[in-house]
């Protein structure tokens, strides 16, 4: 099944405010974006695992 061009959408400006969101950090370990933020201003930054081969 041939697939067309999709729809865009736009992404988030400089400046917006993230969703609050947990992530694992360990197996038994999370992070939390709300709890971090309480403390000051947080960067997110997102990258592709450093032997993932990509």
């Amino acid at each position: 099944m041939a697939m067309g061009p999709q729809p865009q959408t736009a992404g988030p400006a400089v400046g917006d405010v993230a969703p609050d969101f947990t992530l694992r950090r360990t197996f038994d370990e999370s992070v939390d974006l709300g709890r971090l933020r309480a403390d000051g201003p947080v960067l997110v930054h997102f990258y592709v695992f450093d032997f993932g081969g990509i």
